[in-house]
């Protein structure tokens, strides 16, 4: 979760700035977010959290670590519309949520596809 703090840092200011200072929808606002913190997380999970291959598989697994981290964060995104957008809670609050609720599920999935590429 620690090699989750990066992208984290950034994704709270920026989904801020991109709701208020730039009224962008929550929705949009949100997706940018979730893409910026999923690219951010890949190099960090790569070179500070599992050891992995060289660099020739690096296209693999960043298509395999993005598409499958992109089914999480559409369960994210869904969660966070509904509750933001259907029930009417802080965005903030429900971001925070998230993170709780989706941070194991993603871990246990960038581990497997790191311990795989080793595998190969």
């Amino acid at each position: 979760m620690l090699a989750g703090a990066p992208a984290f840092l950034v994704a709270v200011p920026l989904n801020y700035l991109l709701v208020h200072q730039l009224t962008m929808g929550k929705p949009a606002a949100y997706a940018i977010v979730l893409t910026l913190q999923t690219t951010v997380n890949f190099f960090i999970c790569r070179a500070f959290v599992f050891q992995s291959r060289g660099p020739e598989s690096l296209l693999k697994s960043f298509l395999i670590f993005f598409n499958g981290i992109a089914l999480f964060r559409l369960a994210d995104w869904l969660v966070y519309t509904t509750l933001t957008n259907l029930i009417g809670l802080p965005f903030l609050a429900v971001q925070l949520f998230n993170v709780a609720l989706f941070a194991l599920l993603k871990f246990e999935f960038a581990r497997r596809v790191f311990e795989r590429e080793k595998a190969e």
